[in-house]
């Protein structure tokens, strides 16, 4: 759990993104390992990429993408 915010907190501070932007193509292209749970992966490579939620992209299949974060320090 902890690799995934920190992919997060790493996604959203080095791409500089803002509330309601759109992930650019590039982006949306890189491949990060999944480390708890790959076998939810869509396309089952181990890998998550926002790509593979866009349709224009993945062959047609849409999907919503709600990410929230929270910090309590």
């Amino acid at each position: 759990m902890r690799s995934i915010f920190t992919f997060l907190l790493i996604f959203s501070t080095s791409f500089g993104y803002d509330v309601g932007d759109t992930i650019s193509e590039g982006h949306q292209n890189e491949a990060f390992d999944i480390c708890y749970a790959p076998e939810l992966d869509p396309n089952g490579d181990g890998q998550f990429q926002f790509a593979e939620y866009n349709g224009d992209l993945n062959g047609g299949q849409y999907y919503v993408i709600f990410l929230e974060m929270m910090a309590t320090w």
